[in-house]
């Protein structure tokens, strides 16, 4: 597969894992929108908009490949990012806030949705497989 096909189905992963559900509470699904732009919680985190990078990045990636590889600021930058916001926001955040290291990973994929699981696969894909631009 080349590279435009490639970015071209990893950016659509992203942006409709977005909103497919990414949590799975009691047979109810939230996805990343409805994390983002619920009118619930406290107004102040904003750190929910950094899920926005998540789809923000699929529409960089598929504009990029559509557009003979013109890239706004520059393809890895977008390849990269959806893996360090799932790093952040997953696991980093947490400990931070000051739950355990080795909670933080015993909850790893625990009510996790079809939408992150989507996301972070493609995530992981793009951050570590480069293929060659065909000739």
């Amino acid at each position: 597969m080349d590279r435009k096909i490639y970015s071209i189905v990893l950016g659509a992963a992203l942006i409709v894992g977005f909103f497919l559900p990414f949590f799975q509470f009691f047979g109810q699904g939230i996805s990343g929108y409805d994390m983002v732009f619920s009118g619930g919680g406290n107004g102040g985190d904003w750190e929910k908009y950094l899920l926005l990078l998540f789809p923000v990045s699929g529409i960089m990636l598929l504009w990029g490949a559509l557009n003979k590889d013109n890239y706004i600021l520059g393809r890895a930058l977008w390849t990269v990012l959806p893996l360090l916001t799932y790093l952040y926001i997953f696991i980093a955040k947490p400990v931070i806030n000051g739950a355990a290291i080795g909670d933080v990973f015993k909850a790893f994929g625990k009510g996790y949705g079809i939408g992150l699981w989507l996301v972070l696969v493609a995530s992981v894909v793009l951050a570590v497989y480069h293929p060659k631009q065909k000739a």
